[in-house]
């Protein structure tokens, strides 16, 4: 276009082409004359009407208009707008032969060039008028198209802050946000007005809003980069993790002008990082539980073996006494003390059968905690006589509730269902637990065992007045090597997570309710025969 070739002059020698707009032959020779004198090279058109003036101009390209203001049926100002209508750059000088300084004023403010007077027109002035107008022209057009460069750049930076698969967004000075790319609304289905300046606050979740938006305050403050990890609200209203960023934009000065900032989606890496860190804590637990197992496997060990060293001590006591008696006995004749001689022969044969059934139970015991372990337990079905089976258990420790001033009685349903079961077993279970209510009740207590239907099994309850159970307790007493007092060296705590054992491969449940002071009850039930 014309305007852009003038932007060239006046480095290349070309005809200015100019278009002077008079409808007075006088005035339009006297305009010609100055221009062939003004020593620069034009090629000018002539106009007399507004008619004439927009056709020449809608059909050609022209450097420059000199528009007279008083031009027959229309208002110079009224064509001029005109001219700017078709050819908004066009650069056009008004002269006319009236001074008028409010409509010079006018002109100017509507965006002539230059408002000449013809009294006082001159090549000179007219060269100068000229030259002043292309250099403005030229200057327009130059900001034009760093306009246009800038709009063109700013258009190639929302294509691209629109192609990462980052949200984007600008903020001025203070951090207060202009701009998000097309990803921000996409996700957050907010609108411009709903989050510019620091709407954008209630898209944080409360618990991390406080700390964020301190934190970026803080970085802002101090003109530092920031970056932050927190969740925002989608418009589903979930929430997901973003790593934020911000970046200050300075200006020639090295004050900041904007701030450039992204939020990327980092939430499968931190459901990752929360899978590790719960893997890693499974696997410290496993370990710490291995080591914990470790640590009572050795203590059970050593319990074990001092269990098993007093009986074999007792043994060892028992043989060497029966030796030292025959070897008394042949010294000083057998007959004179030979009631007395099979008295003490008596009494260490019981010793050590008393001592074999201990390390025998022991060993036994150990061994069925390695096969619950296993899984290898197995039980005998068969039918059970119950009430049998309870009034044999307890005449075998009755004579021991004697000895400790404990009452043993029995409670048994006469309707009570059939069952199967391995009676060696469940014999082993009622004795374990008589044998541990009369250990934790004092002298002058009471056990009770009683029996009923419950549902499709029959439960089995043993029920003493001992010392009772405290209640963080009761969860863990049916755990192998679990023992009150894991200082004390006395008992493996086994006898528990065998009944437990035991019951559960019946298909029955174990369970025990206790108050401290009053006594401890424990239930077992066992399924009926056919169910």
């Amino acid at each position: 276009m014309s305007v852009e070739a003038a932007v060239e002059w006046p480095e290349i020698e070309r005809p200015l082409r100019i278009l002077v707009v008079d409808d007075d032959e006088l005035d339009r020779r006297a305009l010609r004359r100055c221009l062939q004198q003004c020593g620069i090279v034009t090629a000018a058109d002539e106009a007399g009407s507004a008619e004439e003036t927009l056709r020449r101009i809608g059909s050609s390209d022209y450097d420059c208009v000199l528009l007279d203001y008083y031009i027959p049926s229309v208002s110079g100002l009224a064509l001029f707008q005109k001219i700017r209508d078709l050819a908004a750059n066009l650069p056009v000088v008004i002269f006319t032969g009236r001074g008028d300084e409010d409509i010079a004023v006018e002109l100017m403010k509507a965006g002539a060039a230059d408002y000449l007077p013809k009294a006082s027109l001159t090549a000179e002035r007219l060269a100068s008028s000229l030259r002043h107008t292309m250099e403005l022209s030229r200057a327009a057009v130059a900001r034009r198209r760093a306009e246009e460069e800038l709009r063109a750049e700013e258009a190639r930076f929302r294509t691209l802050a629109n192609a990462i698969p980052q949200f984007a967004w600008m903020a001025d000075a203070s951090g207060a946000r202009y701009w998000f790319n097309d990803r921000w609304y996409d996700y957050t289905g907010t609108r411009l007005e709903e989050v510019a300046g620091f709407g954008w606050r209630k898209l944080h979740h409360s618990d991390h809003a406080d700390r964020v938006i301190h934190g970026m305050e803080r970085c802002f403050a101090r003109g530092e980069a920031w970056e932050d990890t927190h969740p925002l609200r989608g418009r589903d209203g979930t929430y997901r993790w973003f790593l934020s960023r911000a970046l200050p934009i300075r200006g020639e000065d090295g004050a900041i002008k904007s701030w450039l900032g992204t939020n990327t989606d980092i939430t499968e890496r931190k459901v990752a990082e929360a899978e590790r860190e719960r893997a890693l804590a499974l696997e410290q637990q496993a370990r710490s539980a291995a080591e914990r197992a470790t640590r009572t496997r050795d203590e059970v060990l050593a319990i074990v073996a001092h269990d098993l060293r007093n009986p074999m001590n007792t043994i060892l006591t028992a043989a060497t006494m029966i030796a030292q008696t025959l070897d008394e006995q042949a010294e000083h004749g057998m007959e004179a003390a030979q009631a007395q001689l099979v008295e003490d022969l008596k009494g260490y044969d019981e010793a050590i059968q008393t001592s074999i059934k201990s390390m025998d139970r022991l060993i036994c015991d150990v061994l069925d905690v390695s096969r619950i372990e296993a899984g290898s337990f197995g039980i005998r079905q068969a039918p059970v006589e119950l009430r049998a089976l309870i009034d044999e258990t307890l005449k075998l420790l009755e004579p021991q509730g004697r000895a400790q001033d404990i009452t043993l009685s029995s409670a048994i349903a006469a309707d009570l269902r059939p069952l199967h079961g391995d009676r060696e077993r469940l014999v082993q279970v009622l004795s374990n637990l008589l044998g541990n209510a009369l250990k934790f009740t004092a002298p002058g207590g009471r056990i009770s065992v009683r029996a009923l239907n419950a549902e499709s099994s029959v439960q089995i309850s043993v029920e003493d007045s001992g010392s009772g159970i405290p209640v963080a307790d009761l969860p863990h007493i049916f755990d192998r090597y679990w023992r009150p007092d894991p200082a004390s060296r006395t008992g493996a705590g086994l006898g528990l997570a065998i009944c437990k054992g035991i019951i559960d491969a019946h298909g029955g449940r174990i369970w025990a309710e206790s108050t401290l002071g009053q006594g401890t009850t424990i239930h077992f039930t066992v399924p009926c025969a056919g169910e």
